[in-house]
């Protein structure tokens, strides 16, 4: 969903520059054209930053660490290890 959101987000403020583009080059020296594609220019580079963020990581609740059959040596089982891992 939030690919899909990021996407729309992207093709709106894309149009949205483009219209200010066109209406401040046709109107010439007309201030408030300009600061629209100023604004929209910035709102862009916002919605790129949101888009490029990493997902939250998914949170685990109730894990358990359950080894069933023969285990010789040292057993790590993890979801997600973070870090250096050190046995012995």
């Amino acid at each position: 969903m939030r690919r899909w959101l990021a996407a729309l987000a992207v093709a709106v403020v894309t149009t949205g520059v483009g219209i200010a583009v066109n209406v401040a080059t046709d109107l010439g020296s007309n201030m408030w054209a300009w600061i629209a594609v100023a604004v929209l220019t910035l709102a862009a580079a916002v919605v790129a930053v949101w888009a490029m963020r990493p997902p939250k990581p998914p949170t685990v609740a109730n894990s358990q660490n359950v080894i069933s059959g023969d285990a010789a040596g040292s057993t790590v089982q993890a979801n997600t290890i973070n870090g250096d891992v050190h046995l012995g």
